[in-house]
C-alpha cells in the first residue's frame, strides 16, 4: 500500500524480477497436507493450474515442499505477501518466487513447453503465452503431421478399395499428437482432482483419493519387497552353484 501511495510503478517493485514465472515455492508446509490442502490455501489469491507437493519416492509421504503454478502471474505476488511467514497447521511457512522452475524429467519439460513471439517459454497445454497473452505460434512440426495424416488416411482408404498390402514403413505415424492429448487429459484430471479435495476439505467431507493413496502406498512397498526377494533368491542360488 505504501508503494502505491508513493506512486511507485510496478516495474520499482522487487517482484518485477520475477514477472517471467508464475509458480511460487511454499516450503515448511505440514506434512499431513495433501494437493488439495496446498490447492485450498493459495487459491484464494488466484485460480491454480498446477500444484507440484514434492513426496519421497518410497514412502509417498509429502516432504514438506510444494511449487504452486497461478494462470495468472501477477497472483503470485499477492501470494507471497500475504502467505511468506503465515501460519498453517502451526508451523510457519516460507513463500516465495520460483526464478526458473523445471520438470524433473527435462525431457518431459522440453516437450511440454513451446516459446512466444515475446521469448517467454510456456507450457504445450496453454493457447496463449501467460506472459504477453499472444497466441500460441503455429509449429511447422504440427503442419507436416497433419500432411502424414491425411497421406495415411488416404492410404488406408485406397488399401480397403484395392485389398492391397500397406507398407507397415509408411508414414502413418501420429505419436506426436497422441502424447500432447495424453499431457492434457493428465492435467486436466490433475487439476480436477485438486479442486475436488480442496471442495471436501472446505466441507469438512472425507478426501477422495487418500485411501486410494495409501492402497498405492502399500502396493508399492510389497512390489519392493518381493523384488528384494526374488533378488536375495537368485543370489542365494548363484552362491551355491558356484560353491
Amino acid at each position: 500500500m505504501r508503494e502505491v501511495e508513493s506512486g511507485m510503478s510496478d516495474a520499482a517493485s522487487w517482484h518485477a524480477r520475477f514477472a517471467h514465472s508464475a509458480y511460487v515455492y511454499a516450503g515448511g508446509l505440514p506434512f499431513t497436507l495433501t494437493e488439495g490442502d496446498v490447492l485450498c490455501v493459495f487459491s484464494q489469491f488466484g485460480e491454480i493450474v498446477d500444484v507440484n507437493l514434492v513426496r519421497h519416492e518410497e514412502s509417498g509421504k509429502s516432504r514438506g515442499f510444494a511449487f504452486v503454478c497461478y494462470a495468472d502471474q501477477r497472483s503470485t505476488t499477492l501470494a507471497v505477501d500475504n502467505l511468506n511467514g503465515a501460519t498453517v497447521g502451526g508451523r510457519t511457512i516460507r513463500v516465495d518466487h520460483v526464478d526458473d522452475y523445471r520438470i524433473k524429467n527435462e525431457e518431459d519439460a522440453s516437450r511440454k513447453e513451446w516459446k512466444c513471439a515475446c521469448g517467454q517459454e510456456n507450457f504445450k497445454w496453454r493457447d496463449v503465452c501467460f506472459k504477453c497473452s499472444g497466441p500460441r505460434p503455429v509449429v511447422k512440426r504440427d503442419a507436416e503431421a497433419e500432411e502424414r495424416r491425411e497421406r495415411a488416411e488416404e492410404r488406408e482408404v485406397h488399401v480397403q478399395d484395392s485389398g492391397d498390402v500397406v507398407d507397415e514403413a509408411g508414414p502413418r505415424s501420429t505419436d506426436a499428437d497422441d502424447e500432447d492429448a495424453r499431457i492434457i487429459r493428465e492435467l486436466q484430471a490433475r487439476k480436477a482432482a485438486a479442486i475436488a479435495r480442496a471442495e471436501a476439505a472446505a466441507k469438512g467431507l472425507p478426501i477422495p483419493g487418500e485411501d486410494d493413496d495409501r492402497r498405492d502406498s502399500k502396493r508399492h512397498k510389497k512390489e519392493k519387497k518381493e523384488k528384494k526377494d526374488k533378488k536375495d533368491k537368485r543370489d542365494r542360488d548363484r552362491w551355491r552353484d558356484d560353491e
